[in-house]
């Protein structure tokens, strides 16, 4: 009996060791797994620079406008541009704005000054918005009126409701009203 019990004793360990083994090769830390990103096409130019292709539907408008939003750090709108223009997916376009570079064509010397903004002592005039131009001139006078009345809320909604401006820019462009000025 002495026999079995000595046996039962052994396996009992072997087993629990097996166990003990698996469960620590479970805990081990595996090398990251390979990720399977395919880059973007590059197109070499002449020049040795590299520029990304660019998707079928997109001018040069386009890529100037996804290069402004990408420099400005606005990845979601650029997203929906490359979307919108190029009918590409989500995702695809995702990939595409996070691995995008500025373009590097050279701009056109008449567009770059290297002159000092000029300085005034005087304090600077608020200029009018070219939306407020584009409003009708009843919606404009709406505008003025709850203005003067202090409910710039129900002019903002006013705005909103003519033009495709977002809150945001609905409420900048409030905040930046002048009222027309009267002789």
């Amino acid at each position: 009996m002495e026999l079995f019990w000595l046996i039962a004793i052994l396996v009992g360990v072997v087993v629990g060791a097996l166990i003990i083994a698996a469960a620590l090769r479970g805990m081990r830390p595996r090398m990251p797994e390979a990720q399977t990103f395919t880059p973007v096409p590059v197109i070499r130019s002449g020049s040795g620079t590299a520029t990304n292709t660019t998707p079928a539907g997109t001018s040069p408008e386009v890529i100037a406008e996804i290069d402004r939003l990408v420099a400005l750090g606005q990845r979601s709108k650029a997203i929906k541009v490359l979307r919108t223009h190029a009918k590409i997916g989500a995702k695809e376009a995702k990939d595409r704005i996070a691995h995008w570079s500025i373009s590097t064509t050279p701009r056109h010397a008449a567009a770059v000054s290297h002159a000092e903004p000029a300085r005034s002592s005087a304090p600077p005039t608020r200029a009018a918005s070219p939306t407020r131009a584009s409003l009708p001139a009843s919606v404009a006078a709406e505008v003025d009126r709850l203005l003067a009345a202090g409910d710039p809320v129900t002019a903002i909604r006013t705005v909103r409701a003519h033009t495709r401006l977002g809150l945001r820019e609905a409420k900048d462009l409030i905040d930046a009203w002048t009222p027309p000025h009267r002789r």
